[in-house]
């Protein structure tokens, strides 16, 4: 009988050797409901970062020709043209940074004239179907310049935001870059200020939900706190030129690697 209660003891001795040791501990209260420790993130086999937006977003990774006539006659070119920029007779041939994206392993998925609404129709598509580990999203200048509410530009970055933190992925969210107070035709004037208060908005909405803020804006903005710096403006006072981005990057980058890290 004595053996036996000794083998039993043994046996239970050893079992509970074996769950000490194995690894994960029941009784650990940091143990996920899904096995894993509560914080970590899920793993995904998409890209490092998916950036979504409009043209300040899609230019990013361009090389292309640019029609002189859409050249703002008001904007003085550098002489020298900078290296990021070929003359070819009726166009000048511009390119911005594609590598950023293929050395950094980040797609983007920017769309020229796209507004919020738009970005939110194709979110599932072009940023949850590619799995990615963080999602960055800039928008709102078109809404702006089209007379849409901030509000509903707002519940439009808000509705994607909370679509990828549902599946894990880490968020960033990016102010709206300046622009020439008049650049629309169908904005209210001083579309400066509205940008101003939209970015506001979206920096408040991701502290309060513990998402990260880019903020490209006092890096992009002249000495009158609304426009674009001359400097940063190529062939219109809204899309900034190669130059402006690498700005742009030393931003983005060390937030996105503090986010995977």
């Amino acid at each position: 009988m004595r053996r036996i209660l000794l083998m039993l003891v043994a046996a239970v001795g050893a079992a509970f050797v074996a769950v000490s040791c194995g690894g994960k501990n029941t009784y650990d209260n940091n143990i996920g409901p899904g096995g894993e420790p509560e914080g970590t993130e899920t793993t995904h086999k998409g890209p490092r970062a998916v950036f979504i937006g409009d043209s300040i977003t899609w230019q990013w990774t361009q090389s292309r020709d640019i029609d002189k006539s859409k050249f703002d006659a008001s904007i003085t070119l550098p002489s020298p043209l900078p290296s990021y920029m070929e003359d070819k007779g009726a166009a000048y041939h511009v390119t911005w940074h594609p590598a950023f994206f293929t050395a950094n392993g980040y797609v983007n998925k920017g769309v020229s004239a796209q507004r919020t609404d738009e970005m939110l129709a194709r979110f599932k598509t072009d940023v949850l179907d590619q799995d990615p580990h963080c999602v960055v999203i800039m928008g709102g200048t078109n809404d702006l310049a089209q007379g849409y509410a901030k509000d509903v530009i707002l519940s439009n970055i808000k509705s994607m935001a909370e679509q990828a933190a549902a599946k894990n992925m880490k968020v960033v969210l990016c102010s709206v870059t300046p622009c020439n107070m008049e650049y629309s035709r169908l904005s209210p004037k001083g579309k400066g200020t509205h940008i101003k208060t939209l970015n506001t908005m979206i920096k408040e909405y991701a502290v309060s939900k513990g998402f990260a803020y880019c903020d490209y804006f006092p890096a992009l903005v002249a000495g009158d706190g609304l426009a674009l710096k001359e400097e940063f403006c190529l062939y219109d006072r809204l899309h900034p030129c190669p130059d402006a981005y690498y700005l742009m990057e030393d931003i983005i980058k060390p937030i996105i690697d503090k986010l995977l890290k």
